[in-house]
């Protein structure tokens, strides 16, 4: 994707500060790039639609990154990027809940202590912990690793839904 643009998401923490790093991206637009000569892996990071669910965080930015482009399994690494606009509908609590909802189904399915356990742990962690706790959960109801990723699809489904948010 050499020299490409691509609308993408970025969650971060509180005051559009990167998670990992401690990065504060500008938010009035401004462009941001990768260290010179910066090796695989150390560019910046967004996610398609698709992997959503596996970077749950405080904000939902949408984001511009500039190529080249890498598309990695969860995300995509671009050599520079911006913020476009914050996502205000993000309700980091519904989405909680409606991960506690799906763990108390797969419980009503398959009744066992481990997911009775981690209907109690989601009730009480939040949001991320709580889409990581109900995709381990659905491999402990369903008894196969492909649902671990299955769950991590139908999650980033439901942010895409209540979210209104759409691929450019």
């Amino acid at each position: 994707m050499e020299g490409e643009e691509v609308i993408a998401f970025k969650w971060l923490a509180k005051g559009a500060v990167a998670p990992f790093t401690g990065f504060r991206w500008p938010v009035n637009g401004s462009w941001v790039s990768a260290p010179p000569g910066a090796t695989d892996g150390l560019g910046v990071h967004a996610c398609r639609i698709a992997h959503l669910a596996f970077w749950v965080g405080e904000e939902l930015w949408r984001v511009e990154l500039q190529g080249p482009i890498v598309e990695r399994e969860t995300q995509l690494e671009g050599s520079s990027g911006r913020l476009l606009d914050r996502i205000a509908a993000w309700d980091p609590e519904a989405f909680r809940q409606a991960c506690v909802e799906r763990i108390a189904g797969f419980h009503a399915e398959t009744p066992s202590a481990e997911l009775s356990d981690y209907l109690a742990l989601a009730k009480t962690v939040d949001a991320p912990i709580a889409s990581f706790v109900a995709a381990v959960a659905a491999v402990a109801a369903r008894g196969a690793r492909s649902a671990f990723e299955e769950e991590r699809a139908r999650q980033s489904g439901w942010l895409a839904r209540a979210l209104q948010l759409r691929e450019e």
